[in-house]
Order: C-alpha cells, then structure tokens, then sequence
C-alpha cells in the first residue's frame, strides 16, 4: 500500500476513534454525575500529562517502529480500561487516571509521527496532505457523530452500556491506525539513553504566542459540555448535529482556505480563524434557542479546523529550519500542551467565581488580548553561541 493510503486510511480510523471514544465522552462524564470541577479538570487532565510526557519522555526515544508500537499498546490499554471504568459504582477518577496514562502514551506516538512522515513525504506536500486529512476528519466526524448520536440516544435505556459499546469501537479503530503508519517507521534498534533535558530551547515568538492562544481555545470546551448537558439538557443527538454542521462548513470551505493560505500565508490565516472564535465566544451563554446554538457551533468548529491545519502547517514549515527533529517537534508541542492544560482549569476557576455568560464574556475578552500579545514575546529562545541559529526538532 502505498505510504500517502496507509496516512489517509489511518485517518479516516483514527477519526472514527475521536468519534466513537470522545465526542460524547464529555456528555457522559457529566451524566455519570460529575461536578464542574471534574468536568474542568477532565478537559485539562489529557493536556498536562502530554506536557509531562513531552518534556521528560518523548524527545528521548527514538523514531523507530518499536517504540512506535509499544506506545500504541500502552495506548490502547489505557483505552480498554477507560470504556471499561465507566461500569464501576464512582468511575470518574478511575476514567481520569486511566485517561492521564493514555495521554502519556498518545503523545509519544502523535510525537513521531510526524518524524515518520517527513521521511516518505516532500515538505511541500504538507499543506495539501494536511487539509485533505483534514476533510477525510470533517467527513468521518460528520456522519459518525450523527450515527453515533442517534444510535446511543436510541440504547439510552441501556446506559452505560452504550458507552462502553462506542467507546470499544473506537479502542479498535484507533489500533488498526496505529498499525498502518508503525509499517512506515524505521526498524532499526537503537540504544535508549535518558539525559538531562533543557526544555523550550526551541520556542521562539510565534511557539509562544500560539501556545497563549490556545489557552484561551481550551477555556471554552468545558463550559459547552457545563452549558449544553447541565443547563438545556440537550440530548446527544442534539449535540451531535453540532459535529456535523460544523463539518459541513469545514468540509465545503477548507479547499478554499488552503488556497488562501498558499497567496496570504499560514499565520494570516491563523490569525483570522483565531478572531472568528472570538466572535462566537462572546455571547454564548446567553443563546438558548437551537438554531442560533448550532450556527455558534458551526461557526466555532469551522474557525477549530482552520487554526489546526494552521498550526500544523506552521509547525512542518518551521521543521526545516532545525537541526534536532525531536527536540524542536516537543518543544512545539509541550508548550501547545500546556496552553491546552492551562484553559480548562482557569475557566472552571472563572465558574467558581461567576455566572456562566460571564465566563463566556471574559473568555472573549482575554482571548482577544492573547491575539494582541504577541509582541510581547521575545524573538527568539535563549541559545549558547555554540548553538548558533539551529532549532531542535521534535515528534508531534
């Protein structure tokens, strides 16, 4: 099979993973019963254990088919005990520590990754592989969030069963992706050896900025899962129409966005989607009529895609410039991490503290001074004169 196949299929898989696994994920939480502050911390839980792992593990290891794959069982392990936690009488801190173990795991493979694919794929075949994944993600998420929707909405009576059932498929699928792109990976054995870390050496203005920014994209997922579950009691079969009108508007738009990427550049764009969020963020949580819900949805998950194909592209784009792939790769995402980690927990603290549409508000608020903030950071990491000019690079 060849290489851009096995990239394309192991998407479709893995996206009906995300679909399966973790699109309802957060409604079932909040129907198990948890608080505010679980709900939060499950949003920021996954993020901070990736940070962990990418700043103490994953820029050690080597890119081999080996590591690769002993990740992925790890991975899916931690999966099985997630579906399976949900059964227990007080399942949310089993689901949480099993989650956390995932997340070490998935960092690792998700790390290399994009190591594994610099070495079949040209450079500037990124943009155009990345958005064409990208679609095949809007698709599977579009149909398989409606299915799934209506099908546990249907099992209700059989709760939590029906969880386990989707959550199982997703086990399987993301499996059998991982097994697609572990064939590309080199097998050659090498010696693990653990040294001493400097982390952020390669972060320079634009990793920083991104990272802030996508502390403020992470604040508002918790508080949708708060608002659309606990307050409007919406089923999932509602909330799944949210996946697939955004997909829709994704799907249709994101061929023309590569395009405006290619004449106006990646970070114009980025900047664009970033403000297209802000928009729908400032009113949220005083919307209660169905409609107007699933545009805001549709519009926030379109403006979601475009700044993912954004930041990755920027990130392969960058790649070039360094001379360590893994340590470059990690540092990237360790600081992304973090800013997803950080997101959650500062808008559960803003729940403990104010009504809901005033978190929304001040959400919008600071997300527009991250946007603003980027000449605050300095230009460029602190680096020895013997390091010269050269970034590390690390896995995805």
């Amino acid at each position: 099979m060849k290489a851009t196949n096995r990239i394309y299929l192991d998407a479709m898989l893995q996206n009906i993973k995300s679909v399966a696994f973790f699109t309802f994920l957060g409604v079932l939480i909040a129907r198990l019963g948890a608080s505010d502050f679980e709900i939060a911390l499950s949003n920021s839980l996954p993020a901070l254990f990736c940070a962990l792992s990418l700043a103490f593990l994953t820029r050690q290891l080597p890119v081999t088919r080996g590591v690769f794959l002993t990740s992925g069982y790890v991975r899916q392990f931690a999966f099985i005990c997630m579906a399976l936690s949900i059964l227990l009488p007080n399942p949310i801190p089993v689901l949480l520590v099993f989650w956390s173990i995932n997340a070490v795991s998935v960092i690792v493979t998700s790390a290399q990754q994009p190591a594994i694919l610099r070495r079949v794929i040209e450079p500037d075949r990124f943009p155009a592989l990345f958005s064409r994944i990208k679609v095949i993600a809007l698709f599977v998420t579009t149909t398989g969030g409606l299915l799934i929707g209506f099908a546990l909405d249907a099992f209700d009576s059989y709760f939590p069963y029906n969880y386990v059932v989707s959550m199982l498929i997703g086990c399987l699928s993301t499996f059998a992706g991982m097994s697609l792109i572990a064939s590309l990976a080199p097998r050659e054995k090498t010696k693990i050896k653990f040294q001493p870390i400097r982390l952020f050496r390669e972060c320079d203005r634009n990793i920083w900025w991104m990272a802030l920014n996508n502390a403020g994209i992470f604040m508002t997922p918790p508080l949708f899962t708060i608002y659309h579950v606990k307050i409007l009691h919406l089923s999932n079969s509602q909330i799944a129409f949210f996946v697939v009108t955004s997909g829709i508007l994704s799907a249709v738009s994101l061929p023309f966005v590569r395009r405006l990427m290619e004449r106006f550049g990646t970070v114009g764009i980025y900047r664009a989607a970033l403000l297209g969020m802000i928009v729908c963020a400032l009113p949220y949580g005083l919307i209660d009529r169905y409609w107007l819900l699933v545009a805001a949805q549709a519009w926030t998950g379109f403006m979601l895609a475009v700044s993912e194909v954004s930041t990755q592209t920027m990130m392969m784009e960058e790649a070039g410039k360094h001379k360590a792939e893994m340590a470059y790769f990690s540092d990237f995402q360790l600081v992304m991490q973090l800013g997803m980690a950080a997101g959650p927990l500062i808008a559960g603290a803003m729940l403990a503290a104010m009504p809901l549409w005033a978190c929304f508000m001040l959400i919008a608020v600071l997300r527009l001074g991250f946007f603003l903030s980027r000449p605050l950071f300095p230009l460029k990491g602190k680096r020895t004169e013997e390091d010269g000019d050269s970034v590390g690079l690390a896995a995805r």
